[in-house]
C-alpha cells in the first residue's frame, strides 16, 4: 500500500509539473530586430574611376527629431557642461547609419535596422543633395529638408536580406579668384563665403554648412568654392577679425575677437546685398577671376555710448548693429562694452542706421564666462533704439539712449459668470 501511495504521489507530482513545462516550452522568444548588411561602390561621374574616401550616408525616410537646446535653462556652468556632455556622447554614439569609401571606392554598412533610406555620398568638389542645405536644415533635419534630399538621391529599402547599391557622383562647379587690399597685397587667412540666389531673389548665407565649409584663402589670397550646382551665386569675405594666437607653453593660447572692425566685401566690389551682381554657374562650369577687393583708404570710425534714457547711466551689456536703413540689412554688429561704449573701425562712407539690441544692465557680480554671454543675469532691460547716421569722416562721441522696457502686466482675471 505504502508502494502505491507513493507511486501515485509521483505521478500527480509529474502531471502538475508537465503544464509548467509546456508553458515554458511555448513562451514565445523575442526575435533580434531585422536588420541587413548595405554595401556598393561610388563613382565619380567625370572620370568612372573610384570616388576614394567619399562620405556616404543612409538617410532615414523619418529622421528622429532634433533636441532643442534653450539657453534660458542654461544658470551656470554646471548647466552648461551637461549640455556639452550629453552632446559629446551623441557624438560618439553615432547613428551606425554611415561609412567612407576604401581606395577601390567600395564601402559597407553592417547591421543597418529595417526601414526605408535615401542613399548620398559626398566627395569634395562633387554634388550632393546635403550640400544644398543650410546648416540648420542640415542639423535640425524636418519635412522640408528630407523633401530635399528625397527629390536627388536613390531609396532603398532594409529588410532582412543584403542589399547593394552604387553611387555615381557628378562634379559641381566651381568660383575661384583672389582676395586681396587694393594696395596689391594679398589677405590670407580670410574666409570666402559662397552666397546663393533663391528663387525669391534673396541670398542664402550659409558659413558653417558642414558639407559647403567657408574656404580659406592661402598665402597668397587665392580661393577656390567647389563642387557648386548650377545657379546664381556671389561671394561674400570680410576682414579676419577673430584672431588666435600661441606662444610657448601651455596658457599661451589666446584668442582677440573685434567684432566691430569686420568689414565685409563682395564679389561685385561692393559693400552691402544689394548692390550685388550676380554669378551664373552652369552644370560643371569653372569661374575663374572673381575677386574681392578691400579698401585701406576712406574708411572711418564710428564710436559712441549706449546709456539710459532715465538718467543717462550707461548701459553694461547687449550689441549695436548698423544696418542698411533701405533694406534694413544688419552690415555690422559689436558689443556694448562694461563702459557702455562701443566702437567700429573700418566704415566706408554711406547712409547707416545705428540699431541697439538686448541692452540692459547686467548684474556684475554674476559669474562671467559664454553662460553670462549668452544668458546675462540683467537688473534691467532697455528697448531696443535706432538712430540714423550719414558717415563721410570719422563719427565719435555718438550717444544712443534707450528707454528702459516696461514692467510686464499682471495676467488678467478670468471673469465669473
Amino acid at each position: 500500500m505504502h508502494r502505491l501511495v507513493c507511486v501515485l504521489s509521483g505521478a500527480i507530482l509529474v502531471s502538475s509539473c508537465l503544464p509548467v513545462a509546456a508553458q515554458e516550452q511555448a513562451a514565445p522568444q523575442t526575435a533580434p530586430p531585422a536588420s541587413a548588411t548595405v554595401s556598393g561602390r561610388v563613382i565619380c561621374g567625370d572620370t568612372n574611376h573610384p570616388a576614394r574616401f567619399a562620405a556616404v550616408l543612409l538617410i532615414p525616410e523619418k529622421p528622429k527629431p532634433s533636441d532643442t537646446f534653450d539657453w534660458a535653462n542654461v544658470k551656470n556652468e554646471k548647466d552648461l557642461a551637461k549640455h556639452f556632455a550629453k552632446n559629446l556622447s551623441q557624438t560618439r554614439k553615432g547613428s551606425g547609419l554611415s561609412a567612407v569609401s576604401t581606395i577601390d571606392g567600395s564601402f559597407e554598412m553592417p547591421n543597418v535596422p529595417a526601414g526605408t533610406y535615401y542613399v548620398v555620398a559626398e566627395l569634395k568638389g562633387y554634388l550632393s543633395p546635403l550640400s544644398e542645405l543650410s546648416t540648420a536644415e542640415r542639423m535640425i533635419g524636418g519635412p522640408d529638408a528630407v523633401k530635399k534630399v528625397q527629390a536627388q538621391a536613390e531609396k532603398i529599402v532594409v529588410q532582412d536580406a543584403a542589399i547593394r547599391v552604387d553611387v555615381r557622383l557628378e562634379r559641381g562647379g566651381s568660383i575661384s579668384g583672389v582676395v586681396r587690399y587694393d594696395d596689391g597685397n594679398p589677405a590670407p587667412d580670410v574666409k570666402a563665403v559662397r552666397m546663393v540666389m533663391q528663387d525669391d531673389g534673396k541670398w542664402k548665407v550659409d558659413t558653417f554648412n558642414p558639407s559647403m565649409p567657408a574656404t580659406t584663402t592661402d598665402d597668397r589670397g587665392h580661393y577656390r568654392i567647389s563642387g557648386l550646382p548650377k545657379a546664381k551665386y556671389a561671394v561674400k569675405a570680410e576682414l579676419p577679425t577673430d584672431q588666435s594666437t600661441s606662444g610657448l607653453g601651455p596658457g599661451s593660447l589666446d584668442r582677440h575677437p573685434n567684432y566691430g572692425d569686420a568689414l565685409v566685401v563682395y564679389s561685385s566690389g561692393v559693400f552691402r546685398e544689394k548692390d550685388i551682381k550676380p554669378i551664373e554657374v552652369g552644370a560643371g562650369d569653372d569661374v575663374d577671376g572673381v575677386d574681392l577687393v578691400f579698401p585701406v583708404d576712406n574708411l572711418h570710425e564710428v564710436s559712441g555710448a549706449v546709456t539710459a534714457k532715465t538718467d543717462s547711466h550707461p548701459l553694461n551689456s547687449g550689441w549695436v548693429n548698423l544696418d542698411d536703413p533701405e533694406t534694413k540689412t544688419m552690415l555690422r554688429h559689436t558689443r556694448i562694452e562694461e563702459d557702455g561704449s562701443f566702437r567700429f573701425n573700418n566704415v566706408p562712407e554711406g547712409q547707416y542706421q545705428l540699431v541697439t539690441s538686448r541692452a540692459g544692465d547686467v548684474d556684475k557680480d554674476a559669474s562671467g564666462g559664454i553662460v553670462q554671454m549668452m544668458n546675462p543675469t540683467f537688473l534691467k532691460t532697455y528697448q531696443d533704439a535706432t538712430v540714423p547716421i550719414e558717415v563721410k569722416g570719422d563719427q565719435t562721441g555718438l550717444t544712443v539712449q534707450v528707454a528702459e522696457q516696461s514692467a510686464a502686466k499682471p495676467p488678467a482675471k478670468a471673469s465669473t459668470p
